[in-house]
């Protein structure tokens, strides 16, 4: 009983932490949601308007605009860097030499801060002074405004951030495949199956729930990516890079339209927990066949 007691006592920190610093704000922000609020001597001040601030949202432009940059961004960057990642992953797990080293290469950009990755392709995209720019005219072919275009620059910043943070994905799928075990692909090897066909046949169903965890997490990260779109282009060109971060920074911090903001907080944050529910039952219907 004692150590029963202990147990749920144990938890009880992270509980009363959690309910501080995430539950507050969390109730601050639905408030805020429903509400027109202004902010006077350092206080917000709430006047109730129901779900004006929702309504709004259908008619809003901007906003729209920003969560088709933001699904196209979530998509692309997601499989993009599921599927490099665990190429990567299986290549490198083939490996019988210099495996550690090649590790350490791979992981390396995910280590760097996303001021530095932006500086770092502001030099390689920069028009004038770009690197990329410099490999075409000596080559000869012509210049190119990678970041001064919509469709260039939101391509561009899907290549950054599939650079920076497919190592991410490949830790997740490699360690899952460290986790395979090894006596069920030498079955598959005298059973005469190719290497291909005991990648797609005994691999990839194993390391599912690796791939679901990281998509998981990767989706998390890329509707919440701020700092290398916002260094890059701004949200520019014409607003083709304006995820829906760079769009609520606009309206809590130079509209200072709160209650606005807060209602597209909370349904931000609403759909991506959808989403993340959605992959989690994926992820245990995987689990229960892999058990059946």
């Amino acid at each position: 009983m004692k150590i029963l007691n202990f147990k749920y006592l144990s938890v009880l920190p992270l509980i009363a932490f959690t309910g501080v610093f995430l539950g507050l704000p969390l109730v601050q922000l639905v408030i805020m949601a429903f509400g027109d609020v202004t902010l006077r001597a350092g206080t917000f001040t709430v006047n109730f308007v129901g779900f004006e601030n929702f309504n709004r949202m259908l008619d809003d432009e901007l906003f729209l605009n920003s969560i088709r940059v933001t699904l196209v961004f979530t998509v692309a960057a997601v499989l993009l860097t599921l599927l490099f990642g665990t190429v990567i992953a299986i290549a490198v797990d083939g490996l019988t030499r210099h495996s550690a080293w090649i590790q350490n290469i791979v992981v390396w950009p995910a280590i760097v801060t996303p001021v530095v990755i932006s500086v770092i392709w502001l030099l390689i995209l920069s028009p004038q002074i770009g690197l990329l720019n410099k490999i075409f005219e000596f080559i000869g072919l012509e210049k190119q405004i990678w970041l001064g275009e919509p469709t260039p620059a939101l391509i561009a910043v899907i290549a950054v951030d599939v650079w920076h943070w497919t190592p991410v994905v490949f830790l997740f799928v490699y360690t899952a495949l460290k986790g395979v075990d090894s006596s069920i692909l030498e079955a598959a090897k005298v059973d005469g199956a190719t290497y291909f066909v005991r990648l797609k046949s005994v691999v990839l169903p194993l390391i599912v729930p690796a791939l679901i965890a990281a998509a998981a997490l990767r989706v998390v990260m890329s509707v919440k990516a701020f700092d290398e779109m916002y260094l890059l282009t701004f949200g520019g060109p014409a607003n083709a890079t304006s995820v829906i971060t760079i769009y609520l920074k606009r309206v809590f911090l130079e509209s200072f339209d709160y209650g606005y903001g807060a209602a597209l907080s909370l349904t931000v944050v609403l759909m991506v927990l959808m989403t993340l529910l959605v992959m989690l039952g994926g992820q245990r219907i995987l689990r229960r066949r892999n058990v059946e």
